[in-house]
């Protein structure tokens, strides 16, 4: 009697062994975020944290894969013809995904989605423009749709990405509607939010809650990741502060991949020195982008070979990244008839070339400028920093008020932007052509790739606007940022997009204690 009441001791305390392990695992992931979503709404999410969530809340017509190619969320296959000279894209639905309510989504749905982004006397979404391209959405049935565009362009299935397939209620059509009165189909959706926390439950049993932190500053992020508060960081964190973390922090696992940003040097090619193509070139030997991706950025980053990264395959330039050398500088100054004055600059019939480099007050950006500066000085240029917040620099960077400035783009999703970006047609206020590049070679491209339908011949036109925007020097292209994750080792599963997108999140596996 006394063993078989010891036994079923036993047992109870074992079964309450496994059972109090079960509950130790932690059912929610928390994120650091280093800024606060601007606006959950679909229609009004237009910063990267608001997006990224809302991938997560809502589902798309199509997405972008790792390797920044097309990829079905809400479809199963898609393809696209001509009538005339309208653009039609055909979609095969999938028959599984179902609204936060239970209802299947249908084609009817991708109709009313459409109608709602392009509503611009109530809704006023942010996203009207891209979307108005479509003239109509034709339901062919429950689960095949077609999208009729007024003619072809490159970014019209791109800018599916932000048609969130949706349902309202009549009655909660009204300006600057909420994200609460918003019924989506993504995997998840909105539990709570303030405004330093957002928290998004799963509606698959198995997921967990993630819940997304609010964390402005590095050095709170390094001790919250220390003190296990944060399982993965997407926050944005200094180069300094990422070195000190991988020699002094055990238990955590650094996930980077090459992005697709680029840090650029911008030129003004009305200045009378930088117009000169060896000029350009003179001056981008003289960036040693090497050692400052070695030394300042800890390794955080891949020397640019063009505008895009290796994440655009079919774009993508094979060492085209200018290296160091003072001497080839030295050579091409001479060619294009300057000599060193009695300061040691490079000056032609008389005038210095003495050049503005404006840059935002930001400390890292500062400190990346000045050693260029150096580098500049000692290669015979004359460079004056120009310090300036962000507003007044943003503008003078629009306006296209400056002889060099770094910049960043972010976000683009093809080559289509070499227009925006370089095409004559774009200089300010028609476009962010603020170097005032112009080269018809460039722009017979550029005009070619923007009709063309067929995607082989469309990227061979991009990509020969490309090389003659290497070779002439539009830009002096510098890196591309990595995309960095830092997560406990116990997250397993992250494999990370050059984008930053939020989409791997719902592949994470967690394995973590508390």
């Amino acid at each position: 009697m006394q063993f078989k009441q010891l036994s079923r001791i036993v047992m109870i305390l074992v079964l309450g062994f496994f059972i109090n392990s079960s509950l130790a695992k932690v059912l929610d992931i928390k994120m650091a975020i280093s800024s606060a979503p601007s606006n959950l709404s679909p229609f009004y999410a237009t910063d990267a944290n608001s997006q990224n969530i809302n991938r997560l809340i809502h589902i798309t017509l199509t997405d972008f894969s790792k390797e920044m190619s097309f990829s079905c969320r809400f479809c199963e296959t898609y393809e696209e013809r001509m009538d005339g000279k309208k653009h039609i894209i055909k979609f095969k639905l999938k028959k599984n995904i179902k609204f936060w309510d239970g209802v299947i989504v249908s084609a009817k749905d991708v109709y009313n989605s459409w109608k709602y982004f392009t509503d611009k006397e109530v809704i006023n979404s942010k996203f009207g423009y891209g979307l108005s391209r479509i003239i109509d959405v034709k339901v062919i049935n429950d689960f095949e749709v077609e999208l009729i565009y007024e003619g072809f362009n490159p970014d019209n299935i791109s800018d599916l990405a932000l048609l969130k397939i949706v349902k309202i209620k009549k009655e909660d059509i009204i300006p600057n509607i909420s994200y609460k009165k918003i019924v989506g189909a993504g995997p998840y959706r909105i539990k709570r939010e303030s405004e330093l926390e957002v928290v998004l439950e799963p509606l698959l049993k198995g997921r967990p809650e993630l819940v997304f932190k609010v964390v402005k500053d590095e050095t709170t992020l390094a001790l919250k990741l220390i003190n296990k508060e944060i399982d993965l960081s997407l926050a944005s964190i200094s180069p300094r502060k990422l070195f000190w973390l991988k020699e002094n922090v055990e238990g955590i696992d650094f996930h980077n991949v090459e992005g697709t940003n680029l840090i650029y040097m911008g030129i003004n090619h009305k200045n009378e020195f930088l117009r000169d193509l060896k000029v350009r070139k003179a001056i981008s030997l003289l960036i040693p982008r090497e050692k400052i991706i070695k030394y300042k950025l800890k390794g955080t980053a891949t020397p640019a070979s063009s505008f895009f990264s290796k994440a655009f395959s079919a774009m993508f330039i094979e060492n085209g990244a200018d290296k160091y050398n003072q001497e080839e500088s030295s050579r091409l100054f001479k060619e294009a008839g300057f000599k060193k004055n009695s300061s040691g600059f490079w000056a032609k019939n008389g005038k210095e070339l003495a050049l503005t480099f404006r840059v935002s007050n930001n400390k890292n950006t500062i400190e990346t400028v000045e050693t260029m500066k150096d580098y500049l000085k000692k290669g015979g240029v004359s460079v004056a920093v120009s310090v300036q917040e962000w507003g007044t620099f943003y503008r003078n960077l629009k306006q296209g008020n400056f002889d060099l400035v770094i910049g960043q783009w972010v976000g683009f999703t093809g080559p289509a932007i070499l227009r925006f970006v370089f095409h004559s047609e774009s200089i300010p206020p028609n476009g962010a052509n603020r170097g005032f590049f112009v080269n018809k070679e460039f722009d017979k491209f550029i005009d070619k790739a923007t009709v063309e339908q067929d995607e082989t011949k469309r990227n061979n036109y991009y990509k020969q606007a490309l090389e003659i925007s290497n070779r002439e020097y539009s830009y002096i292209n510098l890196w591309h940022p990595n995309i960095i994750w830092i997560g406990r080792s116990c997250i397993k599963n992250i494999d990370i997009q050059p984008n930053g997108s939020f989409l791997p999140l719902l592949d994470m596996v967690n394995d973590c204690e508390r």
